[in-house]
C-alpha cells in the first residue's frame, strides 16, 4: 500500500509539474491578450462608480447589464441630476432615456465603437506598438485582479492606462485614464459583480414610453479616406507628420450648416486624436475672423487654425506640443 500511494503521489506531483510548464506565463502582455478577448464574450451585471475629473468632477453609480458587444445597458441611481436615466445599446444604436428633460434620443452604438478600439487595441498589441506592464494584484469587488499598465511604446510623454483585470474571467474590473502629467482624468470601477451564463436580448432593448419625445441622431457610417475625399466637394488634407505609432482609423464625412465636415480619426491603440475641416464659409463670422488673426486654442487638447480655404481642428489626447507639430505638417 505504501508503494502504491508514493508511485500515485509522483504521477501526481509528475502532471503538476507539467501542468505548471504548458501553463501560459501570467505577464503584462497575456493580461491584456485576455483581456481583449474577454471584452467581447463574457456577461455579467454588475454595481458601477464612475469619476469624471476634467472639467468639473462628477461621481455617478449604475447598474451595469453586459453581454460582450452583443448588448449592454447602464440604469444610473446617484447622482440625484442623473437618477433614472437609462442607457440600452444592442450593438446597433445606442438608445438613452433622460426622464428629467422626457426625451429619449437614439445614436449610433457604443458597443460598435468599443469593438472597433478593442481591435485597434489588438492590432497594436500584436504590432508591439505598446508598452504593457503587470504591476501587481488587487482585490475589486470582492475578486483577485491582475493589475496592468498600458501605454504607447514609441512616446515619452503620452496618457497611460490602467487595468485591474479578474484573474479567472479577465474582465476589465477597474479602470484609469492617467494624464502625461500623472494626474488621474477618469475612473470607473466594480463594487459588485456576478458572472452570468446570458442575459436576454430584451434588457438590451428601450421603448420609449408614452408622450415622450424621440430625438434620432445616427452617426454617418465610416469610410477610407479615399472614399471621404470622393464625397465632397473640396480637397480633403491629411499631416505628414504622426507620433510614432500612430496610424489613420477611418473617417467620416456628415452635414455641417451649409456644407459638409469631414473628421479623420487617428489612433496609437491608447490615446487617439481626431483631424476636422471644413470650408471656411462653414464657421461663424466671430470664430472665422479670429481664425484669420492666427491659431486658436480653445480649450486644452483642442487646436484650430486655417489652411488656405480650410477650416482645420485637432481634438485629442496628446501633449499641445505634439498638437502643434502635426497640424503644422497638413498641407
Amino acid at each position: 500500500m505504501k508503494m502504491r500511494s508514493a508511485v500515485i503521489t509522483a504521477k501526481m506531483l509528475f502532471l503538476l509539474a507539467v501542468g505548471a510548464a504548458m501553463a501560459e506565463p501570467i505577464d503584462g502582455p497575456t493580461v491584456l491578450k485576455r483581456m481583449l478577448e474577454a471584452e467581447g464574450r463574457v456577461a455579467f451585471t454588475a454595481h458601477q462608480v464612475t469619476t469624471l475629473a476634467k472639467g468639473p468632477s462628477l461621481t455617478s453609480e449604475q447598474i451595469v447589464y453586459r453581454a460582450g458587444f452583443r448588448g449592454m445597458r447602464i440604469e444610473y441611481l446617484e447622482p440625484p441630476r442623473l437618477k433614472g436615466e437609462i442607457r440600452a445599446d444592442d450593438g446597433r444604436a445606442l438608445v438613452h432615456f433622460v426622464p428629467k428633460a422626457n426625451v429619449v434620443k437614439i445614436g449610433p452604438s457604443g458597443l460598435a465603437a468599443l469593438r472597433t478600439r478593442t481591435e485597434q487595441a489588438a492590432q497594436g498589441f500584436r504590432k508591439g506598438n505598446l508598452s504593457v506592464e503587470l504591476v501587481g494584484k488587487d482585490k475589486i469587488a470582492g475578486r483577485t485582479a491582475y493589475v496592468i499598465e498600458v501605454r504607447p511604446k514609441l512616446r515619452r510623454k503620452a496618457p497611460t492606462r490602467k487595468f485591474w483585470v479578474d484573474s479567472e474571467k479577465w474582465v476589465k474590473l477597474k479602470t484609469e485614464d492617467i494624464a502625461p502629467d500623472g494626474t488621474v482624468a477618469s475612473m470607473s470601477y466594480y463594487t459588485k459583480i456576478d458572472f452570468v451564463n446570458a442575459i436576454p436580448d430584451e434588457k438590451f432593448r428601450f421603448e420609449a414610453p408614452p408622450g415622450v419625445r424621440v430625438e434620432r441622431r445616427m452617426a454617418p457610417a465610416p469610410v477610407s479616406i479615399e472614399k471621404a475625399r470622393e464625397l465632397v466637394g473640396f480637397r480633403v488634407l491629411e499631416p505628414a507628420y504622426l507620433p510614432p505609432g500612430f496610424k489613420p482609423a477611418g473617417a467620416v464625412v456628415q452635414p455641417f450648416r451649409r456644407g459638409k465636415l469631414v473628421v479623420i480619426r487617428y489612433t496609437d491603440g491608447v490615446s487617439s486624436f481626431s483631424l476636422f475641416q471644413t470650408p471656411g464659409r462653414m464657421l461663424k463670422p466671430r470664430f472665422l475672423e479670429r481664425l484669420h488673426e492666427g491659431p486658436v486654442q480653445p480649450d486644452k487638447g483642442i487646436y484650430s487654425w486655417r489652411e488656405g480655404n480650410l477650416n482645420l481642428t485637432i481634438i485629442g489626447q496628446l501633449p499641445m506640443d505634439q498638437i502643434r507639430k502635426i497640424a503644422s505638417s497638413v498641407k
